[in-house]
């Protein structure tokens, strides 16, 4: 019985180091955080900010989310 609640501990310790392991890879490749605004038209616009919180780059949504597409297609996901 003892054995198998050491096996059990190890093997939920890995996993934490695994689930530990795959956040900080997930932390590395966090993207620009988008904030949703919408034109005078009414169309729908992604901008992201620089870190100061400055507006760096404002695109359609439209553009935005076709590039994404074709991106995550290039990747072959």
């Amino acid at each position: 019985m003892a054995k198998k609640r050491k096996k059990a501990k190890k093997a939920k310790a890995k996993k934490k180091k695994t689930k530990a392991k795959a956040k900080k890879k997930k932390a590395k490749r966090k993207k620009g955080r988008r904030t949703v605004l919408y034109s005078s038209k009414g169309k729908k616009l992604y901008a992201v900010r620089s870190a100061d919180g400055k507006f760096k780059d404002i695109q359609s949504y439209k553009r935005a989310h076709g590039m994404d597409i074709k991106r995550n297609s290039a990747d072959g996901n």
